[in-house]
């Protein structure tokens, strides 16, 4: 059993993919992972395996990544549904306008970093030094413009 070249060859991608998933998010290089897994264990029955084909790993791949994908997102996305950020990175600008927040890094030539509800965003507005409060007046695409809070 352990001397089949083949399973050996669908452990290494599936290895491989695991490391990728690493780096990459959506969860499809996990859910090729798992197939490759899978195909490497079916590799191990031998009328099973010449009946394979590139089809059928094409087709478990995508079973598997669609339902990575959707409990996926429904189990570690959750957090994104409270917060001003859909899952497609859409931003309702009425949840982060007026919202105060604490500068990560000083606003020096009117360029900073501010976090707000969890993400640190860049933002522009008069310099300040980091750890001050401030609040977003506006956004445009990634940018939130901001002004200091005025304490009292």
């Amino acid at each position: 059993m352990l001397d089949n070249d083949v399973m050996w060859y669908w452990f290494t991608a599936a290895l491989a993919l695991g490391v990728l998933e690493c780096f990459v998010e959506g969860f499809i290089a996990l859910g090729l992972a798992a197939a490759c897994f899978v195909f490497g264990v079916l590799s191990n029955v031998p009328f099973l395996y010449q009946t394979m084909a590139a089809a059928h790993f094409l087709a478990l791949a995508a079973v598997i990544v669609g339902a990575f994908f959707y409990f996926g997102n429904r189990l570690f996305w959750r957090d994104r549904r409270i917060s001003f950020v859909t899952p497609l990175g859409v931003t309702f600008k009425d949840k982060i306008v007026g919202r105060v927040c604490v500068l990560v890094s000083a606003i020096e030539r009117g360029d900073g970093r501010v976090e707000a509800n969890g993400t640190v965003w860049k933002c522009v507005g008069p310099d300040a030094p980091a750890g001050a409060r401030v609040v977003v007046t506006d956004i445009q695409g990634n940018t939130l413009l901001v002004k200091p809070l005025e304490e009292g």
